[in-house]
C-alpha cells in the first residue's frame, strides 16, 4: 500500500467516527458508539442509530386540548353555547354538544367580530364571548 493511503486512514475513522459521536446527547451512548467503531475488527464501519426528533409543537398540542371544535362535549360547549345564545347567534337547545348548529352560531359570531371564521373556539374566540 502507498505511505500516503496508510497515513489517512486514521484521519478517515476520526472523520467518519466524529459524525456519529455527536449525534446523541448522551456521554456514554457516545463513548460507547466510538469504542464500538473503533474496535470493529471487518472494516466496515456501521452507522448508529440515529436521535429521535424533538416535537417541537408541544404547545399546539396543548393549544388544541383547550380548542372547542364539532364533537366536543361537555360543561365548556354548554358555556360557550349559552354565550353565544345570550347575544343571539345561537337558537338551538343547549345540550353540551358541539355540533354543526354550534358551529355555524360560531362562525357568525366570529365574522360579526372580525375574526377569522373557522367554527372553532379557541382563545381569541372565547375572549369575545366573555
Amino acid at each position: 500500500m502507498n505511505w500516503k493511503v496508510l497515513a489517512l486512514l486514521p484521519a478517515l475513522a476520526l472523520a467518519t467516527a466524529a459524525p456519529a459521536y455527536s449525534l446523541s446527547n448522551n456521554k456514554s451512548q457516545n463513548m460507547t458508539t466510538a469504542t464500538q467503531i473503533a474496535q470493529n475488527p471487518g472494516g466496515t464501519i456501521k452507522k448508529p442509530n440515529a436521535v429521535q426528533k424533538v416535537n417541537a409543537h408541544k404547545n399546539s398540542t396543548a393549544n388544541h386540548s383547550t380548542a372547542l371544535t364539532v364533537g366536543s362535549r361537555g360543561e365548556k360547549v354548554k358555556t360557550a353555547q349559552n354565550l353565544l345564545k345570550q347575544q343571539g347567534f345561537y337558537t338551538a337547545s343547549v345540550n353540551g354538544v358541539f355540533d354543526n348548529k354550534t358551529r355555524s352560531a360560531v362562525m357568525k359570531f366570529q365574522k360579526s367580530k372580525g375574526l377569522r371564521a373557522d367554527g372553532i373556539i379557541g382563545r381569541r374566540t372565547l375572549a369575545y364571548l366573555k
